[in-house]
C-alpha cells in the first residue's frame, strides 16, 4: 500500500501544479507561537515535544483509526493526501523546468527569482555561478522535497513524513532562535539515513567510480546538516563525472535526471521488498 501511495502522490505532484497552493503551512507557524508564548521561555527540548504532540498524535490516531478499516481503502486515500501535503514545498522537478525556460529565454529576473527558490538562498547574478549553485543545490534540496519524505513515509506512515515535515518547518524559524537550532538538530539526525541512500543511488545510477572516490574525499564535517548536504553534493557531482557539457545548463539537466534515476531506483526496490512481503 505504501508503494501504491508514493507513485500515486509523485504522480499527483508532477501533474497537478495547483496542489503545491495546498502546502500551506502557516496554520503550524500560528500554533507553535502560541504553544511557544504559552511555555515562555523553557527549555528547546520541551517546547519541542510540546509543539509536535497535539498534531502529530492526532494524525497518529486517525491513522491507527483508518487501519484494517473498509479493506483499507480511507487510509489509503488518507495516506496519499498526507504524503502529497508533505512533499515539497514545491515540485523540485517543476522549479527546474522554470529556471532553466527563464534561462533559456533570457529572462534574467525570473531565472534568478527561481535560482533562490531552488538554493534556498540568495542566487548569484552571474550566469555561470548561479548555475553551479543549482546544480549543487538540487542533489541535496532532493532529500529534503522529496527523499526524506518518502523515507519516513515508508518508516512510519503519514505520521512519519508528517513529523518529518513538521519538524523541518519548526527548524526553519529562526525566530524561535534556541528552538529553531534544536530542530535542525533533530531535523538533520532524521535526514542523514535518507541522504547517504539518496548519494547511493546517485552512485549506482550515475558514474559509480566518481561518485565513489568523491565521496571519500569529501569535506567532513561534525555538524549533520553541513555532513548531509556534503555527503549528497559530493557524491553527486562525483556521479556526473565525465558528463558532456554541451551548454552552460548541462548541469542542471544531469543534475535532475540523476535525482529522478535515483528515486526511481529506491522506488524499485521498494517494489521489490513489497512483492517479497517485507513491506505492505
Amino acid at each position: 500500500m505504501a508503494l501504491i501511495s508514493i507513485i500515486i502522490g509523485l504522480f499527483l505532484d508532477r501533474t497537478f501544479r495547483h496542489l503545491h497552493d495546498l502546502r500551506d503551512m502557516t496554520w503550524f507557524e500560528f500554533y507553535a507561537q502560541a504553544i511557544q508564548r504559552f511555555t515562555g521561555k523553557h527549555v528547546p527540548p520541551l517546547q519541542f515535544i510540546v509543539i509536535l504532540a497535539l498534531p502529530v498524535l492526532l494524525l497518529l490516531g486517525i491513522q491507527i483509526l483508518l487501519n484494517d478499516f473498509l479493506f483499507n481503502f480511507p487510509a489509503f486515500v488518507f495516506g496519499v493526501i498526507v504524503f502529497i501535503y508533505c512533499l515539497g514545498p514545491a515540485c523540485l522537478s517543476t522549479d527546474i523546468e522554470a529556471y532553466i525556460h527563464a534561462r533559456t529565454i533570457g529572462d534574467e529576473d525570473e531565472a534568478l527569482h527561481y535560482a533562490g527558490t531552488i538554493t534556498e538562498s540568495s542566487a548569484s547574478t552571474s550566469p555561470d555561478q548561479q548555475t553551479s549553485d543549482v546544480t549543487r543545490a538540487i542533489l541535496h534540496v532532493a532529500n529534503e522535497r522529496i527523499f526524506s519524505t518518502i523515507f519516513w513515509f515508508i518508516i512510519l506512515g503519514p505520521f512519519g513524513a508528517m513529523l518529518y515535515r513538521l519538524i523541518s518547518e519548526l527548524s526553519k524559524q529562526i525566530e524561535y532562535g534556541d528552538l529553531a537550532e534544536f530542530s535542525e538538530f533533530i531535523h538533520s539526525i532524521m535526514a542523514w539515513i535518507p541522504a547517504r541512500m539518496l548519494a547511493a543511488g546517485y552512485a549506482l545510477t550515475g558514474n559509480f567510480d566518481g561518485a565513489y572516490h568523491a565521496y571519500k574525499s569529501r569535506a567532513h564535517s561534525t555538524d549533520y546538516s553541513q555532513s548531509n548536504a556534503e555527503v549528497l553534493i559530493s557524491t553527486g557531482l562525483g556521479a556526473m563525472h565525465n558528463l558532456d557539457i554541451t551548454d552552460e545548463l548541462a548541469g542542471v539537466h544531469a543534475a535532475q535526471a540523476l535525482v529522478m534515476r535515483a528515486v526511481i531506483v529506491w522506488i524499485g526496490i521498494l517494489a521489490v521488498l513489497t512483492l517479497g512481503g517485507i513491506f505492505n
